[in-house]
């Protein structure tokens, strides 16, 4: 049947209709028209915030949003990105209870958000999409479990790795990166002797130092998560052997040394050696353009192997009201073509292995990165992390200024934890690959 033959049938068949019920066709033909429309049109609106970065950043992930209504009609997303202070901004919302419907989630704060029962369990909306947790890299996705549920996916990640000045190391014979503890402090022992000054630059953070506490074989809970181990004689083999880099000369600070962090010293020619996240690239492609780089894991301790993963999820506020269309939301912006689009700007990392043989091809030296998502340990420090973590730190710097020893710096770390972190039977601090 022509499409002339089927319009005229559907007329006749109205007018039928309209003549048996005594209504005008035109009322019919009115009647029907607007119902249609609204029909073919109806939208959900899904709310979608995060934090706000550079320009690039900011136009690639509306593109990725552009991508998903343009997949998914029936949806529109409001997207609400917050300039400043987004935790903050993040609990005031939800305790007004008007958070946005899906939001970025550090794995850091993560804890407190699952805990006080504020995001969506995703398990079964992951079941019935095909969605595993076994799709992401295990210590990326078990920092959004909390007693046996997933609270959100991860939609990227940087874990933290060697960085060093090729050039500099070949001149004084070091033809690869130090690959254990005893490599590093050699490899800085011969650059501090070449040059008269240290040439290794860490902080006195506990998000660079954990590396090395977990390298040890030293634990921030105990296994069954019902105790704090912090100070332990794993713990301090591992801040000895840090802390004392710098207090042997072999290692400075971006403060000793006139940088702002150690990948601007490493842009400056401060230092050769430092160990940072993905993020360092986009910032050495603009500040040193023609430094030539290496790139490696982090050099294996008594323990072997250890890298921290900083991660965040997409997760859904527990109180939307749109929780499928939120999900949906989630699925794709977490999904295979939402994240490798997301990640092809080289700011972060696909959370899904799946996705590694893609990614490499745009950025093949950065695979000592990707090789360390097996064992990376999530940044995540429990309930009440994010309060630790401040403290931490600031011992950290009470022992770089030289005012306390390692021993007592372990102490009030473990004291400090004990009072901050709520312990829970089964742990979900730093998961372990």
């Amino acid at each position: 049947m022509s499409a002339k033959e089927s319009s005229g049938l559907l007329n006749r068949k109205v007018s039928k209709r309209a003549r048996a019920l005594a209504i005008p066709t035109g009322l019919v033909m009115a009647s029907v028209g607007p119902f249609i429309k609204r029909t073919a049109f109806a939208q959900t609106t899904v709310r979608v915030t995060g934090w706000t970065s550079s320009g690039a950043e900011y136009d690639l992930f509306s593109e990725v949003l552009q991508d998903f209504e343009a997949a998914h009609p029936d949806i529109k997303i409001s997207y609400e990105p917050v300039p400043s202070d987004y935790p903050t901004k993040l609990q005031t919302d939800i305790a007004a209870g008007t958070v946005a419907d899906v939001f970025y989630v550090d794995s850091m704060f993560a804890p407190d958000l699952m805990a006080a029962g504020q995001l969506l369990p995703l398990d079964d909306f992951m079941s019935q999409s095909g969605v595993s947790v076994d799709d992401f890299y295990p210590g990326l996705i078990a920092s959004f479990q909390w007693q046996g549920q997933t609270y959100g996916l991860p939609k990227d990640w940087s874990p933290l790795g060697t960085v060093y000045n090729q050039q500099s190391l070949s001149d004084v014979g070091i033809t690869a990166a130090p690959a254990t503890w005893d490599d590093l402090r050699a490899a800085g022992q011969a650059l501090l002797d070449a040059t008269g000054e240290p040439r290794i630059m860490i902080a006195a953070d506990p998000a660079r130092y954990l590396a090395f506490h977990y390298a040890a074989g030293a634990e921030v809970f105990s296994a069954d998560g019902s105790q704090i181990v912090i100070n332990s004689p794993q713990a301090e083999q591992a801040l000895e052997f840090y802390y004392g880099l710098y207090r042997d000369g072999i290692a400075t600070t971006p403060a000793d040394a006139g940088a702002q962090w150690p990948g601007d010293g490493l842009a400056k020619g401060l230092s050769d050696i430092v160990f940072e996240g993905n993020w360092l690239f986009p910032f050495l492609k603009d500040s040193a353009p023609d430094l030539q780089y290496g790139v490696a894991e982090l050099p294996a301790g008594p323990a072997g192997k250890v890298t921290l993963a900083f991660t965040v999820s997409f997760s859904a506020f527990a109180g939307t009201k749109v929780p499928e269309a939120a999900w949906t939301v989630i699925n794709y912006l977490t999904g295979p073509e939402g994240m490798l689009k997301w990640t092809s700007l080289g700011l972060a990392m696909p959370a899904r292995p799946g996705l590694a043989e893609q990614w490499l091809q745009q950025y093949p030296e950065r695979e000592p990165y990707l090789n360390s998502g097996e064992y990376a340990r999530g940044w995540q420090l429990g309930v009440g992390g994010q309060a630790f973590y401040n403290d931490a730190a600031a011992e950290m710097q009470a022992l770089f200024a030289g005012s306390q020893d390692v021993p007592t710096t372990l102490q009030r770390m473990q004291e400090a934890a004990e009072q901050r972190i709520r312990l829970q039977a089964t742990p979900v601090a730093t998961p372990t690959a």
